[in-house]
């Protein structure tokens, strides 16, 4: 404000003398009157331009005065990056000043506002989404099993939503969805070998097989399904050469992967 306030104040004084010295008679040439004109024109322009500018930091002023208050109204959770606050000094350094703070002051806003619609979008998620899962080990009956006899593992450690039933060893879920299942049979009867099957409805859905070892030999594998809801799932034997001692570190697992 003050470098064109001293530019106007000077072409003002220039324009004063220079009529002055055409009313009385000093200057004569044409040329003379011709350049105070200009300097008119120009004094005017400079006026307009200062106008516009004054214009401007005011507004720029009020916006960041309405977002400061807005910031205050919002609970504290984090401090905006460098709000530079405007103070006196040359209207470049003003308005230099009143640009970054708006600059600062709008990041940090949209900042804020995502991560805190991220949270809630994450939250409603997390509470809508249903949980089942089951762990279980120790099949109940573990020697010399018959053909399509079930698996029974009737120790269940984990049982998020009570879907597995470990006294017949099925799994009968509630929601209908896609699932993963994992089977792991680790059989110890050296020199015999055991088939299983995964079965939903009566149906199998994968094979398994362990054996043919002069130790223990461990089988199994994992399973990804879709499941409806009321539908039974369990683990049965398929073929066998008579003889089975399943060790209790078998286990029948699974987890919902996500809903219909």
């Amino acid at each position: 404000m003050g470098v064109y306030t001293f530019v106007i104040l000077f072409f003002f004084i220039i324009c004063i003398k220079s009529e002055e010295q055409l009313n009385s008679g000093s200057i004569s040439n044409g040329h003379c009157v011709d350049d105070i004109r200009a300097l008119r024109q120009e004094l005017g322009a400079l006026r307009e331009k200062v106008f516009l500018q004054e214009t401007e930091i005011l507004r720029q002023k009020g916006e960041i005065t309405q977002l400061r208050q807005e910031v205050v109204r919002k609970p504290k959770q984090s401090v905006p990056p460098q709000s530079v606050p405007i103070q006196g000094g040359s209207q470049q350094t003003d308005q230099t000043s009143s640009i970054e703070s708006f600059s600062q002051l709008h990041k940090w806003s949209n900042t804020k506002r995502l991560l805190m619609n991220s949270a809630n979008i994450s939250s409603s998620s997390t509470s809508a989404s249903p949980k089942i899962a089951f762990y279980a080990n120790r099949i109940k009956e573990n020697h010399n099993l018959a053909v399509h006899q079930a698996l029974i593992f009737s120790n269940d450690l984990t049982n998020v939503g009570n879907c597995y039933h470990h006294s017949t060893g099925t799994f009968i879920p509630n929601i209908s969805g896609v699932y993963v299942f994992d089977v792991t049979i680790l059989l110890c009867s050296p020199g015999h070998e055991l088939r299983t099957d995964l079965v939903v409805e009566g149906n199998v859905m994968a094979g398994h097989y362990t054996g043919d070892s002069t130790n223990c030999s461990n089988g199994g594998g994992m399973a990804v399904l879709h499941i409806n809801a009321g539908d039974s799932v369990w683990v049965r034997v398929q073929t066998s050469d008579g003889t089975n001692g399943i060790a209790w570190e078998s286990s029948f697992s699974g987890f919902l992967l996500y809903a219909d």
